[in-house]
């Protein structure tokens, strides 16, 4: 038994044509769970249950923009997040296997003054996670049996010299969060499915599973197939995994 899991910042989906040049990953990927970061309410994988962050960017850009929109193939319920505007969180009920819960993120950027928070020395980004942390502490309290995803674009990678992306104090604080939340990334180092194939580029947009997962990553991969995104369609990769049970 398999699981696919993927996450893509669209960077504002806005023209018909493009949203049909993205819905061709998408439909190729074919994954169970989707976090779509930068998205707008035109697009859609497909599936048929989704729920979105609060409309608009920050009270920027139209109501049908979202930060974060999770798609999932299966019947999912809402739940609360603190940071309305950029997280999202829900539970998938799979009719044929145990419920799950997804988080959905879009960490601050350089330059990205989050809250009020200034983003000079990592201050906004390390803020973000503090509110986050708390978050995906709690909902595992509050669903000790279910699984949890966390997807989204971090806005720093994960990956040794040369680095892309982020800072060094930046990835210090989120492997610590990741820690306590006993989360660990599975699109980081030699899972880094850009780096890999896309060298010297790196994941920003992560995939994150519990310490102790039942699902363990059989594969990550990115798209499209190039050195460098096709800036046509977004200035991200688009990233997935496909995971299985243990010991299936």
């Amino acid at each position: 038994m398999t699981f696919k899991v993927g996450t893509w910042n669209l960077q504002l989906p806005v023209a018909e044509k493009r949203r049909s040049a993205m819905r061709l990953h998408t439909d190729q990927e074919n994954a169970d769970v989707w976090v779509l970061t930068e998205t707008h309410d035109g697009f859609s994988p497909g599936h048929e249950f989704h729920h979105s962050s609060l409309p608009g960017r920050d009270g920027k850009n139209g109501p049908e923009h979202r930060w974060v929109t999770i798609w999932s193939k299966h019947r999912l319920e809402k739940l609360e997040t603190t940071d309305g505007k950029r997280t999202v969180a829900v539970r998938v009920t799979p009719s044929n296997s145990a419920p799950y819960l997804v988080y959905g993120t879009v960490l601050p950027w350089k330059g990205d003054n989050w809250e009020g928070n200034p983003s000079a020395g990592g201050f906004a980004f390390k803020k973000a996670l503090e509110t986050q942390l708390q978050d995906w502490k709690a909902l595992q309290k509050a669903y000790p049996t279910d699984e949890f995803f966390l997807l989204g674009d971090f806005n720093q990678d994960l990956v040794s010299k040369p680095r892309y992306y982020g800072s060094l104090s930046n990835r210090q604080a989120l492997e610590a969060a990741l820690e306590d939340a006993g989360l660990i990334a599975i699109t980081g180092e030699a899972n880094d499915p850009i780096r890999r194939d896309s060298y010297p580029c790196a994941c920003i947009d992560h995939i994150c599973v519990k310490t102790d997962s039942q699902w363990v990553m059989d594969v990550t991969n990115r798209w499209p197939n190039r050195t460098t995104p096709d800036r046509s369609l977004s200035d991200h990769f688009g990233v997935a995994a496909i995971l299985s049970r243990a010991g299936a």
